[in-house]
């Protein structure tokens, strides 16, 4: 029986050993004298892999700052190989650069801190997707529905408690608790508390001619399509008022795609993100220079007020100018279907 167990254990730390080998990839750092082999495994950052790179005995007289290149793009130290499209076989180029930091650099240090940062923040995601889930049921009150009844465990088990068998949600999205919905598959966790109608006053640095303006923003989710509309205008005091729409459409948890008829951002590629509990960022990249048009920050103060910042740039990447806008959350007869949230909030 002993020999038994000993050979199962054996088997089971040969296949974790294969499966584990099995997950590393191979790459190649060049310089202009040597190649470096090092092999490690798609989730290490750039930061890990230029430590090992220096600790190779032939590196060792390399500069403590240095820059890698993969298919001429420098690499962000903070990104990992997985995240840069770096795969088995790859080759990365070491580029010597003339300035150097103003403190030695720990490339080591500054890996094990990326990677403990990236550790807490999947626990705290985590915790905020699983650990407090809520929901109102009919009855009007709400209720803790624990990891255990989870949206996913309750779109696939039928049976629900009395308080939620009435409960009616669109059928691309659902909410799970009170800053968060899943639609089509995606959590996210700042854009539902943004929804409804916002009016504010827009300030322009540098000023413009037209002097101060009033800016109106309305975010809406199409259930027939899963996706979120925006229709933003500004009204100078002349009079005269813009409009754009957006069609916010989502690709991964607390990332979404955007389209929109704006003519300042034709031919760009633009991505939004949810970071932590309160805050969006939208980046808008020209799909011919690579380089940013538009970069809006958006951060919820509260449920009824919000900053929201934009960047503007032309197609060298040069600057235009920033607009800001200081908004509060408008509810009357056409806004008010946000209230029956808002009331169990």
């Amino acid at each position: 029986m002993t020999s038994m167990v000993s050979s199962a254990a054996t088997a089971a730390s040969a296949a974790s050993a294969a499966a584990t080998a099995a997950e590393k990839i191979k790459v190649t750092i060049r310089n202009e004298i040597s190649a470096f082999a090092l092999e490690t495994f798609p989730g290490e950052s750039v930061a890990g892999v230029k430590a090992a790179y220096l600790e190779n005995g032939d590196n060792v007289g390399h500069p403590n700052f240095i820059s890698l290149l993969h298919k001429g793009k420098e690499l962000a130290d903070e990104k990992t190989l997985a995240e840069l499209g770096i795969t088995d076989g790859d080759v990365l180029v070491h580029l010597e650069v003339a300035q150097q930091p103003f403190h030695p650099l720990n490339y080591k240090v500054l890996a094990e801190s990326i990677k403990n940062r990236r550790k807490h923040e999947e626990v705290n995601m985590q915790m905020l997707k699983e650990d407090n889930i809520w929901a109102a049921g009919s009855d009007g009150t709400v209720h803790r529905l624990g990891m255990e009844k989870s949206i996913i465990s309750r779109s696939l088990n039928s049976s629900l408690p009395s308080h939620f068998a009435k409960q009616n949600v669109g059928a691309g999205r659902a909410f799970f608790n009170q800053l968060s919905v899943r639609v089509n598959g995606c959590s996210f966790h700042v854009l539902p508390s943004m929804e409804g109608r916002w009016n504010g006053e827009l300030a322009t640095i540098p000023p413009q001619d037209e002097g101060s303006q009033v800016c109106s923003n309305e975010l809406v989710f199409r259930d027939d399509e899963g996706v979120w509309s925006q229709r933003q205008s500004r009204t100078t005091m002349s009079g005269l008022t813009s409009m754009q729409h957006m069609w916010i459409k989502p690709v991964s948890d607390g990332i979404l795609k955007i389209e929109t008829d704006d003519p300042t951002l034709r031919g760009s590629d633009i991505t939004m993100q949810e970071l932590g509990t309160n805050v969006i960022i939208i980046t808008a990249t020209s799909k011919r220079s690579g380089r940013p048009m538009m970069v809006e920050t958006i951060t919820g103060i509260d449920s009824s007020r919000r900053l929201r910042t934009i960047q503007r740039f032309d197609e060298s990447g040069a600057f235009r100018s920033v607009y800001v806008m200081n908004e509060v959350r408008v509810v009357d007869a056409v806004s008010g279907a946000m209230e029956k949230y808002d009331n169990v909030f």
